[in-house]
């Protein structure tokens, strides 16, 4: 009984032992693991959108801002636009150079480029990528964006195969061969439809291809989830190195007072704000070092149909654009989140004069110009505007008084976006109020006052001045940009002296961001479209 109960006992301590040893043995290799470096966090990024689901990522068939802000993290163009600097910049093509006549432009692309699904990108992609656009079985609405390449309507007509201008020369390099010149054609190139895709991804996915894009940007699409939020992820194989951000977020929220406490709690980490939220940050010592502010390219106006009286005298609007203080409806109506406009072009805009002053408030001299022109006792007219806060029925009430103070009675008349357009279209209005243009080159701004351009290609004032069209057409075969420059600037103080606007104000966007979110820039095309490559997440807790 005794030796059996030892040897039992001698058991239990030699398993006892055992287990002792390894304990200290996982203990060991337990401190041995936890001793290892920690794995980073993966790095998101999450910015917030007030304009909705993207709807379709194809670069065709949107131009929608959501699907343009996320296709430019998807997709690249053979160029890229510095909205800072205001310069072209290398994106697909190395270089690129044009003719002297400006009709016949070379590119050259850069070595080693690849899609996302790995293969590397050719001349022979810019070609499909291009006469994809312009095919009309595709029906993308941006097709005109590549419309003065020679041989585009001939393509677009189905009267060819292929687009004649556009020629691949190499495996890299290419020439492209316009109809007429184009000062604006290589802008034109930045756009997100002229992003280079791959052809069998295409045609892999035929209509998916919107709902699962694949490009060769900075980042990769990796999920959407509709009405809700898309989720892109770094391409670690991106021909610049890759994104600081790992992971960025976009969730879609419509709602402001939503909007504003998802980033109070943090859980946002930039943010576009509107008129009615800006005062609420740039009052709040919190935020108000966290604002990034920059004068917008659009310019808000009354359009004036200048072959209407009476409209159709120069005097009138002048009157008009004397009557009106614009920094006091800047400063109250709009709470200061605008600049009061000096003329056609804004600050951001590459030929902006800062030399231009524009119009005061004289309401003296406006009442003397009336008076000139054969209006002493004043008179009456319509403005077609819209419900839109900034640049529409509010803003006609404010001026009302304005007028009235000059003789002036003002009748504000209600419409739809797209039933104003085609009455401004058509030339069935006196006046009506509006925002334009978004465009980064000068041309495009002061072509709309050009005399062919009448009607739905812009002029809807039916403005003419032969010395404007002169400028106008000078700048359309210039090569030499300070000659542009030049002519644009001469151009824009005519048609402001003629005032077939009355010039408001230029939009002031605004970002508000938290303290970790580095690398967001003033963009004057939409302060949404941001470098989200380069944007890092520094020292968030």
């Amino acid at each position: 009984m005794r030796a059996g109960w030892t040897g039992r006992r001698q058991g239990v301590w030699l398993v006892a032992l055992l287990a002792a040893v390894l304990g200290v043995a996982l203990v060991a290799a337990s401190c041995t693991r936890s001793a290892a470096p920690p794995q980073p966090k993966e790095t998101r990024l999450t910015r917030v959108d007030l304009y909705g689901d993207p709807e379709n990522l194809d670069p065709i068939l949107k131009d929608k801002i959501t699907a343009l802000v996320l296709n430019s993290a998807i997709f690249e163009q053979l160029l890229n636009y510095d909205v800072v600097e205001k310069k072209l910049t290398a994106e697909l093509a190395t270089k690129w150079s044009a003719s002297p006549d400006g009709l016949t432009y070379t590119f050259e692309l850069r070595q080693g480029a690849k899609f996302h699904n790995g293969r590397e990108i050719k001349a022979d992609d810019v070609k499909y990528s291009f006469e994809r656009l312009l095919n009309p079985d595709n029906m993308s609405p941006l097709s005109s964006t590549l419309a003065s390449i020679k041989g585009a309507k001939e393509f677009t007509e189905k009267k060819a195969t292929e687009v004649a201008g556009i020629k691949v020369t190499g495996p890299y390099s290419l020439t492209i061969e316009l109809a007429e010149p184009d000062p604006t054609f290589l802008l034109r190139l930045t756009n997100i439809c002229c992003s280079v895709v791959p052809k069998e991804e295409v045609q892999r996915l035929g209509a998916d291809f919107g709902m699962k894009p694949v490009g060769s940007g900075p980042y990769k699409f990796d999920s959407w989830v509709k009405d809700s939020k898309v989720v892109l992820k770094a391409n670690k194989e991106h021909w610049a190195g890759p994104p600081k951000t790992e992971v960025i977020e976009t969730v879609i929220v419509k709602e402001a007072a939503t909007r504003d406490a998802m980033f109070a709690a943090g859980q946002i980490d930039y943010m576009l704000i509107g008129d009615p939220q800006y005062l609420k940050y740039k009052n709040d010592p919190k935020w108000a070092n966290n604002l990034v502010e920059v004068p917008e390219l659009y310019t808000r106006h009354i359009a004036f149909n200048c072959q209407k009286p009476p409209f159709d005298n120069k005097l009138v609007r002048q009157a008009i654009n004397y009557a009106i203080d614009r920094k006091a409806l800047v400063d109250t109506l709009l709470q200061g989140k605008a600049y009061p406009a000096t003329g056609l072009f804004p600050p951001t805009l590459m030929g902006y004069d800062p030399e231009l002053k524009g119009y005061s408030y004289d309401p003296e001299k406006a009442k003397a110009l009336l008076k000139e022109a054969g209006y002493a006792k004043g008179f009456e007219f319509e403005i077609v505007c819209t419900s839109h806060p900034a640049w529409g029925l509010p803003v006609v009430e404010a001026i009302q008084p304005y007028l009235e103070a000059v003789g002036i009675k003002v009748k504000p008349v209600l419409a739809e976006w797209g039933v104003m357009i085609d009455r401004g279209n058509s030339g069935d209005f006196q006046a009506y109020m509006y925002s334009v243009c978004g465009a980064v080159h000068p041309y495009d701004w002061v072509l709309l006052f050009h005399s062919k351009s009448f009607g739905g290609a812009g002029n809807r004032m039916r403005y003419s001045n032969p010395e404007v069209d002169r400028l106008v057409d000078q700048m359309k075969v210039t090569t030499d940009e300070s000659e542009m420059v030049r002519l644009a600037r001469e151009a824009e103080k005519i048609i402001v002296d003629d005032a077939p606007w009355w010039f408001f104000n230029y939009n002031k966007a605004v970002i508000v961001h938290q303290p970790w979110v580095k690398g967001l820039i003033p963009n004057p095309v939409d302060m949404d479209y941001q470098p989200l490559d380069k944007l890092s997440i520094e020292g968030k807790p």
